[in-house]
């Protein structure tokens, strides 16, 4: 089995275009020729049950960032149907972010069969890159695992961001922002009452994490719910 090393990262909101249609042309017209694309490895699509928008998640497994600047998976959108162009166009959003995997961490009695898994949390931070080290050493060797602790977590991934795209406008950090990186972690779970938890508050309670927080710039955690799995990865 291929090992993702990318992710292609969609939030979505219809607006006008009603839920039902939006759903369908999604699953049935938007989704299965990006799954013919070489080096997209999976898909599945998530909804929101924070009460924040965007409400929608798609998330695409691929074998390398570089999928997404290859020539088929740049060929999806002038071949695009008019149904598709045209919902596109009236959707509420959409933004599409491509992402480098740094890092991933399956529980050890994680049924690989069991993911995805029902619930994601995704957490984006944006760190200041003179605190980078810092900061991944202290995701990577002390959040992770303490996360890993809290019932129902099956799996946690962690990356950077590339590239990020809203309605084919690439978005670019403005001349008088700080230097920083964009990084995101999405953890898998078996259920949503986790926040409050005993092992859930010992992650976010530790020195190390109140001094790398100190160079987060802004942080944004959502929580979705599995909405369908078009082709999982395992």
């Amino acid at each position: 089995m291929v090992s993702p090393k990318g992710l292609i990262f969609v939030t979505s909101e219809p607006g006008p275009v009603p839920e039902d249609e939006y759903n369908d042309w999604y699953d049935n017209e938007h989704i299965p020729p990006r799954l013919d694309v070489l080096g997209v490895l999976s898909s599945a699509r998530y909804k929101a049950v924070d009460s924040l928008k965007p409400s929608w998640l798609a998330l695409y497994d691929i074998t390398s960032p570089d999928v997404a600047q290859s020539s088929d998976y740049k060929a999806l959108a002038p071949n695009a149907s008019q149904r598709e162009k045209q919902i596109m166009a009236n959707l509420g959003s959409i933004n599409r972010r491509v992402y480098e995997n740094l890092v991933s961490y399956i529980y050890p009695h994680t049924q690989l069969a069991s993911l995805p898994a029902r619930y994601v949390f995704v957490v984006h931070m944006r760190v200041s890159i003179h605190a980078e080290e810092d900061f991944n050493r202290w995701y990577n060797e002390e959040h992770m695992v303490l996360l890993s602790r809290v019932p129902g977590w099956l799996c946690g991934k962690r990356y950077r961001l590339l590239e990020s795209v809203s309605r084919g406008v690439k978005i670019e950090p403005s001349e008088d922002e700080k230097p920083y990186t964009d990084y995101l972690a999405i953890h898998e779970l078996e259920s949503h009452g986790f926040i409050g938890l005993p092992e859930f508050n010992a992650a976010i309670k530790t020195p190390w994490r109140e001094r790398v927080m100190k160079s987060v710039i802004c942080s944004e955690l959502r929580l979705y719910e599995r909405y369908k799995v078009l082709k999982p990865l395992y």
